[in-house]
C-alpha cells in the first residue's frame, strides 16, 4: 500500500472553483488507485468551506489570511506521509499528481514549473511572467545559488517529514521563497516537472506589489552576509583608491561618482547587511555565527567615537582652510561620520542578546 497522500488546497473565497478542484483530485485518485485525502485549509467568507465539505474534502477552518499560514495549517492536520499542495483556483492540472509522486521517489521537493509547461493566454499577468518571477529566479541564483525555472510555483510535492524539518516561519506569499532557500541550505534535492497553467476562475487574491516586495525583502535578508561585506568593501575601497591614486591609475577614478558616491554607498551596504541579519535573528529567530560574534564585540561607544572622528576630520579641514581645496574629502568625511553614528544608533536598539 502506498503512503497516504494529503493534497492540500489553501483557499480564500474560491467558491467558483473549489468544487471542480476537489472532483478533479478524486478522479485522479480513482484512476490511479491512489490513497488521497483532500484537505481544504480555509479562510473564506464566501461559503467556500461549505462547498468543499459537500464535495467530501476535509475542511480546516482557521479564518486567518496568509498563503503560507494556510499551507502550514493544512500540513499540521494532514495524515499523509506525502504532501502535495496547489492553489484552489483551478489553474493547476491535478492530472499531474502521478508525475509528482514518481519524481518524488528520487527527490526531496518537486516543483510544478509553469514555465516548462504550456501557459494559457492570460493565465499569468505579463508583469509576473516577464519580470516578477524571472527576477526572483535570477536573484535566487545569483545571491543564493538556487537554480529553478519557477521559484514561485504554487504546486509542490514533498514528504511531511521534510516539510516539518524546514520549519518555515513566514505566513505570506514569500512562503514559497522561504522553502527554496531553506531547502538549499539543507542540501535537499529539488526537481521540477513541467505542468500546464490555466486561467484562474474567480477573483485573484494576489496583491501584486505588496507580495512582490515581501519576496524581495525575504531574499535580501537571507542573502549571505559575505555578499554585503564584499560588495560594500569593494565600493568603499574603490572610492578610497580614487581619492589617493586616481590620477595615477585611471582618470575615471577621480569622478565624483567614484570618490563620493562609492564610499558612502559601500558603508551603507555594509550596514544593510547587518540590519538584514539582525532582522532575521529578531523576527524569525535565525541567528548565524557572524551576527552572534558581531554583537558580542559591537560597542555603541566605539561606533560613536569612529563616527565623530570622521566628522572631526572634516572640521579640521575647515579650520585649516583646506576644506575648499579638498571639498570631496570633507564631504565624504561628514557623510560617512553621520552614517556611522545614525546606523549604529539603530543597530544598538535592535541588537540581539
Amino acid at each position: 500500500m502506498n503512503p497516504t497522500i494529503s493534497v492540500i488546497l489553501p483557499s480564500r473565497n474560491e467558491k467558483e472553483t473549489i468544487g471542480q478542484c476537489i472532483r478533479e483530485i478524486k478522479k485522479v485518485a480513482d484512476e490511479n488507485n491512489l490513497p488521497i485525502e483532500i484537505i481544504v485549509s480555509d479562510s473564506s467568507n464566501d461559503g467556500t468551506e461549505k462547498i468543499a465539505g459537500t464535495e467530501g474534502a476535509r475542511v480546516i477552518k482557521h479564518d486567518t489570511e496568509g498563503y503560507g499560514f494556510a499551507v502550514k495549517e493544512g500540513v499540521k492536520n494532514a495524515s499523509g506521509e506525502i504532501i502535495i499542495y496547489a492553489d484552489a483556483d483551478n489553474t493547476y492540472q491535478f492530472g499531474d499528481i502521478p508525475k509528482f509522486l514518481k519524481e518524488l521517489e528520487k527527490s526531496d521537493i518537486v516543483l510544478g514549473s509553469r514555465f516548462r509547461g504550456t501557459m494559457e493566454t492570460g493565465a499569468m499577468p505579463l508583469l509576473h511572467r516577464f519580470l516578477g518571477t524571472p527576477l526572483f529566479n535570477m536573484l535566487l541564483f545569483i545571491l543564493l545559488g538556487i537554480k529553478t525555472s519557477d521559484s514561485q510555483s504554487g504546486y509542490r510535492a514533498l514528504r511531511k517529514k521534510t516539510f516539518l524539518e524546514l520549519d518555515q516561519k513566514t505566513n505570506g506569499m514569500e512562503f514559497a521563497t522561504e522553502m527554496m532557500i531553506k531547502a538549499k541550505r539543507k542540501n535537499l534535492v529539488i526537481q521540477e516537472i513541467a505542468t500546464n497553467y490555466s486561467r484562474r476562475g474567480g477573483t485573484s487574491k494576489l496583491r501584486r506589489y505588496r507580495d512582490g516586495f515581501a519576496h524581495l525583502k525575504y531574499i535580501f535578508i537571507q542573502t549571505p552576509v559575505v555578499f554585503y561585506l564584499v560588495t560594500g568593501s569593494m565600493l568603499f575601497f574603490t572610492g578610497v583608491i580614487g581619492f589617493l591614486w586616481g590620477n595615477h591609475i585611471a582618470p575615471f577614478l577621480t569622478s565624483a561618482t567614484i570618490k563620493i558616491f562609492f564610499p558612502i554607498l559601500g558603508v551603507q551596504i555594509l550596514f544593510l547587511g547587518l540590519f538584514a541579519k539582525t532582522y532575521l535573528a529578531t523576527r524569525f529567530g535565525e541567528t548565524d555565527e557572524f551576527i552572534k560574534n558581531f554583537y558580542k564585540k559591537f560597542r555603541f561607544s566605539f561606533a560613536l567615537v569612529l563616527g565623530f572622528l570622521f566628522i572631526g576630520g572634516a572640521f579640521v579641514m575647515k579650520i585649516t582652510g583646506t576644506s575648499e581645496a579638498e571639498f570631496d574629502k570633507t564631504l565624504v568625511f561628514l557623510l560617512i561620520g553621520s552614517q556611522v553614528i545614525f546606523n549604529a544608533t539603530i543597530l544598538s536598539t535592535l541588537s540581539i542578546k
